[in-house]
């Protein structure tokens, strides 16, 4: 155990941060219990209920995925879904689902109060009996699962989607989950400057922005722009992620190298953050209605060339896509210097324990049959079972050409037509998947085939291949590796150990938490008088902000914060010298 310890990579706390914000979609026929009603199961096949908010349909599942699964396992899923207002009337109701995944985010009920319900099945024996490949390749996720997600010692919760570290990195298509990416083709427009701190990409930026004015349509554009409809999300997040610095709860923060954590608002990345907000308001740069508009107002912004920074792998995707699509595909988002080089989450390493407390996966009392349940998450928690929830059904959706497994034409031709074309295909049940979809497999390429170097690839624009070409790595074959081969040099930094701290904190005190969210409350519309202040204003805007949230209890929610943090940590150190 020690040594699996000092090999952990890929912090788990943040591990879930894109998939949290994905929801499924649309609602099937229900009865008034709000179970979904049943079909006639086909011959010798086995209904069980599953919670999966990602599916596009309720009810029994006649997906491409969900009939592989079923000729395998003999289980028919039968999806319920809803908001966490339905879940609770359903636990409360005793009217679970049989197969459930327990997050706070989506259910509004934490592992634990689902466990204190009553309502979920020890899976001890039914692993001892029907379960081989659990037993004998997730003895050590159990083994944390019996430890810190029971309250009995017996085994309640199977955690997901498990990564070991191998030699093969599976990076990610942008180089970071999190981060500042840039207008590639403006950066180059402007000469590609040297750039060796903040100060100097907002220079940069102003230049950028000063030889874009205005979009082909005549609307203005700006070099930064956001949203302010998820909460604190901008102003504690992707600046400080490219310090290796990252949202922990309850207004504190963790510095991901040195592992320890910080009261956000008394922290150095936070000011900094803010400060660099605040020169680029003062130099005309940030869109003054950050601090209004919402993530599809930002959206839109974002597709018609009217900002020219974003902040997370998706976003920068979605501008790529949007301006191939207009014809434009020479434009679009990287990863130039900024004067700040973590790169967040460039690539999965070692998740004994997967996504942890995020989403783990239980049987429910109403568990139409265990046995059959436990044999079919057997099957999905192996290698098999993950390319099949990851990639779909080999064949239809993946293929082996010359030994190479991959993507099928007809897999990304589906994908080209239509935005739900997965969805209807079934590769929506993942929170079944005991392995993540970065997982390297037996055959050498990822669970998730469109993860390969060979499938990401395929999907690149002219401003990848531009970026690719000026970048000087030669055995690159697209953006991430770029940024892989400046995280090998040094030139780039990520922590690849994880601290199993933050995945055990306790819940603070409600009154914790009622002082913690009328300091958020503050801190939504206190940074806006802070982004706004002149320079020479800004220190005294920055000693009221503070002096303000010590007067609504602050202090007072850090030290309860970092008492928790060090019980978790005393936890994190004895569990990893058994």
């Amino acid at each position: 155990m020690k040594r699996r310890m000092k090999k952990l990579t890929a912090m788990l706390l943040c591990a879930a941060m894109a998939v949290s914000m994905l929801g499924g979609c649309g609602k099937g026929k229900e009865d008034e219990s709000g179970k979904a009603k049943k079909s006639d199961a086909k011959s010798g096949e086995t209904e069980i209920t599953f919670w999966c908010k990602d599916a596009i349909s309720t009810g029994v599942q006649e997906t491409a995925v969900a009939d592989a699964i079923a000729e395998k396992t003999g289980v028919r899923l039968n999806v319920v879904n809803g908001d966490a207002q339905k879940f609770k009337v359903l636990l409360a109701g005793g009217d679970l689902p049989g197969i459930v995944n327990s997050n706070y985010g989506d259910l509004g009920v934490s592992y634990n109060e689902l466990l204190q319900s009553g309502q979920l099945i020890a899976l001890d024996e039914l692993i001892e009996e029907h379960a081989p490949n659990l037993k004998e390749k997730y003895a050590e996720a159990i083994e944390y699962s019996k430890q810190f997600l029971s309250s009995d010692g017996k085994l309640y919760y199977l955690p997901i989607n498990i990564n070991e570290l191998t030699d093969t990195k599976v990076v990610d298509k942008t180089g970071a989950n999190l981060g500042l990416f840039t207008r590639y083709d403006l950066y180059k427009e402007i000469g590609s400057p040297k750039i060796t701190n903040p100060d100097e990409y907002l220079d940069a930026l102003k230049a950028m922005q000063d030889a874009e004015p205005q979009t082909e349509n005549g609307t203005k554009t700006y070099a930064l722009s956001g949203w302010s409809d998820w909460g604190l999300w901008m102003w504690t997040i992707p600046y400080q992620a490219m310090n290796g610095v990252i949202n922990w709860s309850y207004g504190m923060c963790y510095d991901l190298e040195n592992k320890v954590p910080m009261a956000t608002y008394y922290s150095d990345p936070f000011w900094e953050a803010m400060e660099f907000y605040n020169k680029a308001y003062n130099m005309g740069i940030l869109d003054p209605e950050i601090f209004t508009q919402k993530y599809d107002n930002y959206m839109d912004k974002l597709k018609t060339g009217q900002t020219l920074v974003t902040y997370a792998n998706w976003l920068a995707t979605t501008g790529n896509d949007a301006y191939a699509a207009e014809g434009n595909g020479d434009k679009g988002f990287e990863l130039v210097p900024t004067g700040m080089n973590y790169m967040y989450n460039a690539y999965e390493g070692d998740k004994p324990y997967g996504w942890g407390q995020d989403y783990p996966l239980a049987l429910t009392n109403n568990c139409e049959d265990p046995v059959k349940a436990i044999k079919m998450i057997d099957y999905l928690f192996s290698d098999e079972g993950a390319r099949l929830l990851n990639s779909g059904v080999e064949g239809v959706h993946w293929e082996i050409v010359d030994g190479v497994p991959q993507m099928t034409q007809e897999y990304r031709d589906g994908v080209a037509a239509s935005s739900t074309y997965t969805q209807s295909e079934g590769l929506v049940y993942k929170k079944l998947s005991g392995l993540s979809a970065s997982q390297i497999l037996e055959d050498g390429y990822p669970a998730g085939l469109q993860l390969a170097p060979e499938e990401v690839e395929k999907s690149l624009h002219e401003v990848d291949k531009e970026f690719l070409a000026d970048s000087g790595v030669a055995d690159a074959v697209y953006p991430g590796q770029v940024v892989e081969s400046k995280i090998n040099s040094g030139e780039y930094r990520m922590v690849t150990e994880v601290d199993l701290t933050p995945n055990l904190t306790a819940e603070p005190s409600d009154e914790t938490k009622n002082l913690s969210a009328q300091v958020d409350e503050y801190v939504k519309v206190g940074v806006a008088d802070v982004v706004m202040a002149s320079r020479e204003d800004f220190e005294t805007k920055k000693e009221a902000f503070i002096k303000a949230v010590e007067e609504k209890g602050y202090a007072d929610v850090a030290k309860e914060m970092e008492g928790i943090w060090a019980d978790a940590q005393k936890a994190a150190a004895d569990f990893a010298s058994k």
